[in-house]
């Protein structure tokens, strides 16, 4: 399987076919190397290019928002007017969100000793999906550089020496909290809220307005929206089958009920 992860076109030398020509070329090239699937998560903007490729919508993804300072986050936001109405929808409920209370027992790790850990948890947990993204350890510390100028923090919950709960967070320059990666086992809703509680708090105190995660897993869901997020959109996860292994793995993909995948750091807030 292979991740579609950045494509540009330089403003000057638009609509002439070259988005759609080298991403014709590159996925016949993992085609023939093998890898029967592609997917990615697109902006709008690359959409039309990549339905010209025959890739599909296998699912939609909800995007979470909590509002920490309503008119610091109406005051910075620059968007379409759909976005815009959904934002004022959510700030409607902060006043009405009682803060919790983080629990003393979660702490904050250090980059490189979290990736192991969140590796553990990752695998455990997804084996109960029909399709599920591997997020070890190689792969975070290729995402989360710490000299990539970007302020991350990791936090964790452990129960009797074991870690059960575990989140990554982002803070950008204009002032938006991400949970770039929110993992806990199975029937530990408990200690994942109070995980979430702490990594919301951490935001906070770091100047956040806004925090927002993209969240595909029920319980997930159900935690986000426990502590006060609301759902304002979905992007799209789109899938492109390379060989005629892929059709059938995308076919898969499409059906399946039970998925579980992180955005990460994502650029498409």
């Amino acid at each position: 399987m292979a991740q579609a992860v950045d494509a540009f076109t330089h403003p000057e030398w638009r609509r002439h076919g070259i988005f759609v020509g080298l991403g014709r070329i590159l996925l016949e090239d993992l085609g023939r190397r093998g890898i029967h699937i592609t997917y990615g998560i697109p902006n709008r903007a690359a959409m039309p290019g990549h339905e010209r490729l025959s890739w599909v919508v296998a699912h939609r993804i909800p995007r979470y928002v909590l509002l920490l300072d309503r008119e610091r986050a109406l005051q910075s936001y620059r968007g379409s007017r759909s976005r815009a109405l959904a934002l004022r929808a959510a700030s409607s409920v902060l006043s009405h969100h009682k803060k919790g209370t983080p629990d003393e027992g979660v702490f904050s790790v250090e980059e490189p000793e979290a990736w192991p850990v969140i590796e553990r948890l990752w695998t455990e947990v997804m084996s109960g999906y029909e399709f599920a993204l591997d997020r070890n350890r190689e792969y975070l510390t290729w995402r989360y550089q710490p000299d990539s100028g970007r302020r991350y923090a990791v936090m964790r919950k452990d129960v009797s020496g074991r870690t059960v709960a575990a989140s990554v967070s982002r803070i950008n320059s204009s002032g938006v909290g991400q949970v770039a990666e929110m993992i806990a086992e199975e029937a530990r809703e408990a200690e994942a809220r109070s995980v979430l509680r702490h990594t919301v708090n951490h935001l906070r105190e770091n100047g956040c307005h806004t925090v927002e995660a993209f969240v595909s897993t029920q319980s997930l869901k159900r935690l986000f929206k426990a502590e006060g997020f609301m759902q304002v959109s979905r992007v799209p996860l789109i899938a492109h089958a390379n060989d005629a292994e892929g059709t059938n793995q995308v076919g898969l993909l499409t059906r399946a009920g039970r998925i579980m995948l992180s955005l990460g750091d994502s650029d498409l807030a």
